[in-house]
């Protein structure tokens, strides 16, 4: 009754609010963090922070929705979108950035072109 047949990784990975994560997370796919994650994010999809997600670490993705805490540099393929509630302190690489009333954003920012995505990885080498 409640099966489908088909197939979406649309929902993703979701992080709930009692987990503490201290390492590395790589994703195939989406994730939801309502928690602490201490250590970078690789994500083939998009990263999602809670009102009271806290991330100490990188995020490397290709969409971001931030409205928790995030100390640590984006690197995010299309767009990123800082929410009211959110808080970067960290450096964003992106195509498109939307920063809402409310949102603190404390870094630099360097936009990409829209066609650029494969550019990204060789920033990232750059930086390295």
């Amino acid at each position: 009754m409640f099966q489908s047949n088909k197939t979406s990784s649309s929902l993703g990975s979701i992080l709930a609010k009692e987990i503490e994560i201290h390492g590395d997370i790589n994703v195939k796919g989406n994730i939801i963090i309502y928690g602490k994650v201490y250590g970078n994010i690789n994500s083939t999809g998009i990263v999602n922070t809670a009102k009271e997600s806290i991330i100490e670490g990188d995020i490397e993705a290709q969409n971001a929705f931030i409205s928790g805490k995030v100390k640590g540099h984006l690197n995010i393929e299309n767009k990123v979108v800082l929410g009211s509630t959110g808080d970067i302190e960290g450096n964003i690489k992106s195509a498109i950035l939307t920063i809402e009333e409310g949102a603190n954003f404390e870094g630099m920012c360097n936009m990409l072109k829209q066609s650029a995505k494969s550019n990204v990885k060789k920033i990232n080498a750059l930086n390295s």
